[in-house]
């Protein structure tokens, strides 16, 4: 055995390549939208196979998160069924519309259009506090 090993080294080294192999970690998964029509995430779980979420990769207030655009109840129809969903970018639409803003407005839209509630973590379900409105307070 050798000294770097005896002290810890070489597997901390492993677990390193083993990260580097892996890819980037993909960007904390949040959501604006609570709401989900418990009969709905029902009828997909038992109907369907794959489960299609449209998600959007962005960086808002100097982070990166990948936002559920689409596809809540299908998010919850395949963690019911314990299969991880299929990640798909959002529509021509959605695309289109965000396309003709500049980065500043596309964040501002991305942070001010909730749909039922404040942005959250959908693994844990906490407040993303970073994406809370600011106050200003102006004359």
């Amino acid at each position: 055995m050798n000294l770097a090993m005896k002290h810890g080294h070489e597997p901390q080294r492993l677990a390193n390549m083993l990260d580097v192999l892996r890819g980037p970690k993909a960007p904390p998964l949040i959501s604006c939208q609570r709401y989900l029509d418990e009969a709905t995430v029902q009828r997909k779980a038992d109907q369907f196979s794959v489960f299609i979420v449209r998600i959007h990769e962005c960086e808002l207030r100097g982070k990166r998160y990948r936002m559920i655009i689409d596809g809540h109840h299908n998010y919850a129809a395949a963690k019911l069924r314990g299969v991880e969903p299929v990640f798909r970018v959002p529509g021509a639409k959605f695309l289109r519309h965000l396309g003709k803003m500049s980065p500043r407005q596309q964040e501002a839209f991305l942070i001010n259009n909730l749909t039922d509630c404040p942005h959250y973590y959908v693994e844990t379900g906490e407040i993303v506090t970073e994406l809370e409105p600011r106050m200003e307070i102006g004359a």
